[in-house]
C-alpha cells in the first residue's frame, strides 16, 4: 500500500493587523465563527465542509483540512482573493505561505508486536506506553517525520513537510520491520 494524504496544513502572514470582528462582518463565506471568549482566532470556510482557515489578529493564518497540496494552494488563493475584494490586502501579496505539516496514513504489510518493535527500533527513538496511548511513536533519526504505529499495521505519519518525506519515513519503517521479522 502506498502513503495516502489525510491532511495538509499550511500557514502564512498577511503582514497587517486585523479587526477580526469587522472581518467576520465583512466576509461573505458559508462559514464564519468568531467567539473571542472561546478562542482568539476567526474561523473561516470558503465552501461548505471545505478546509478551515484560522485567522489571527496579528494577520497570521493557518489553513487545515486539505486533502492535497493543490487544494491547500487553491484555498490560500481564494482566501487572499476574498481579502483583496475587501481592500485588506493586494491579491498578489506575498504572505510567505508554506506547507507546515503533511499528515498521511499507510499500512504495513503485517500486524506487528509493538513491544518487540520498540526494542528492535531502539528505545531512544521510540515511545510505547500502551496504558496512555495504544500506538508506538517512532521518531527516526534524519527523517523529518514522526510515525504512529498500531498493532494492526496501520500507520499515521505526521510532521512531514511534503509527501515525499512521508514516503521516505514509511519505506524506512517498512524495511526496519522486514529486518526484525
Amino acid at each position: 500500500m502506498t502513503v495516502e494524504i489525510a491532511n495538509i496544513v499550511g500557514s502564512g502572514d498577511l503582514g497587517v493587523e486585523l479587526d477580526l470582528e469587522a472581518l467576520e462582518d465583512d466576509l461573505s463565506t458559508p462559514y464564519l465563527e468568531y467567539d473571542p471568549s472561546n478562542y482568539h482566532g476567526l474561523y473561516v470556510r470558503l465552501e461548505e465542509g471545505g478546509p478551515l482557515i484560522t485567522v489571527y489578529r496579528s494577520g497570521k493564518y493557518i489553513i487545515s483540512g486539505c486533502p492535497s497540496e493543490e487544494t491547500l494552494r487553491e484555498t490560500n488563493d481564494g482566501f487572499l482573493r476574498a481579502l483583496a475584494e475587501l481592500g485588506i490586502v493586494d491579491e498578489a501579496q506575498q504572505t510567505g505561505f508554506t506547507v507546515q505539516n503533511v499528515v498521511c496514513t499507510a499500512m504495513l504489510d503485517e500486524m506487528v508486536s509493538l513491544d518487540a518493535l520498540s526494542i528492535g527500533l531502539g528505545l531512544e527513538v521510540t515511545e510505547y506506553e500502551p496504558e496512555q496511548f495504544p500506538g508506538l511513536v517512532y521518531r527516526p533519526e534524519g527523517i523529518g517525520a514522526v510515525l504512529l504505529v498500531f498493532a494492526n499495521g496501520k500507520l499515521v505519519i505526521t510532521g512531514a513537510k511534503d509527501v515525499e518525506t512521508a514516503e521516505v519515513a514509511y519505506n524506512h519503517l517498512q524495511s526496519k520491520v522486514q529486518e526484525l521479522v
